[in-house]
């Protein structure tokens, strides 16, 4: 099959475009991580996004690389839509791009089950841990794997999460209600909250999910549990590799004891 230009690049890397384009790819939250995620996933040629969030894009968002002036009360979702589908049709008619938009809260929503079921690969860049929580649960009772992406109160620190249930921690094995922090040492742990937020930091965190993500649909090598990325005195990514799910974890702890 001949590649569109966008594409072509993408195969010379050694990333297999038609192979992304079977695939479907959920991001739950679509702010400064999440629409980075969801742009970059469209570059590299998937076929399906579905895209989950609840706010409308403010002023406060246009520091980020997501959205812009004319996107300001708009619901996220909607806007990164548009913005999604306009890039997309350079792909050509070979490669198609689906989106499905939601604008919605995922706690105790009844179509998330349904939603998650149509995934291959589940991105997750909330701003809250209830949520992330949330996705964690059906995607443990699903198998679906997750790749959870976060930054700290200052800016200046994010984290990548790959999780393979049954094989790596699940998010409860880190941020559940008494294991906060406790399988990372030194961590620059945060939950995701947005109280300040560079497009630097977002911008990296995102393209470390991606690359993780890739990796887990296409079943390459390099997927790692936990990656730190820290910019506050130099540059530094720490790839922590020996972590192990939790076997008392009230999510992922009867896949333990299923192994």
């Amino acid at each position: 099959m001949n590649l569109p230009p966008i594409l072509s690049r993408v195969a010379a890397s050694g990333i297999d475009p038609v192979k992304i384009h079977k695939k479907t790819a959920c991001v739950f939250g679509v702010g400064g991580l999440g629409a980075l995620v969801a742009e970059m996933l469209v570059r590299v040629g998937i076929g399906k996004i579905i895209l989950v969030d609840r706010d409308i894009v403010g002023e406060e968002n246009l520091n980020r690389l997501g959205f812009l002036d004319r996107d300001i009360g708009k619901p996220k979702v909607e806007a990164l839509r548009r913005k999604l589908m306009n890039i997309a049709s350079v792909r050509g008619t070979n490669f198609p791009l689906e989106v499905e938009a939601y604008r919605a809260d995922v706690i105790a929503w009844e179509k998330l089950p349904e939603i998650m079921k149509k995934c291959d690969i589940v991105f997750t860049c909330f701003d809250n841990l209830e949520a992330r929580l949330e996705i964690n649960y059906w995607a443990i009772q699903l198998r679906k794997n997750i790749v959870d992406g976060g930054t700290s109160d200052n800016g200046l620190r994010g984290r990548v999460i790959s999780v393979i249930p049954g094989k790596t921690p699940c998010l409860g094995c880190y941020f559940d209600t008494g294991t906060l922090f406790d399988l990372s040492e030194s961590d620059t742990e945060s939950t995701g909250s947005c109280n300040a937020s560079l497009p630097t930091t977002m911008a990296i965190v995102a393209a470390i999910q991606l690359d993780q993500g890739l990796r887990i649909l296409l079943n390459m090598p390099g997927i790692v549990p936990k990656i730190i990325i820290n910019l506050e005195d130099e540059i530094s990514l720490t790839k922590m590799l020996d972590l192990k799910p939790r076997k008392n974890c009230r999510f992922c702890g009867v896949l333990n004891h299923e192994e």
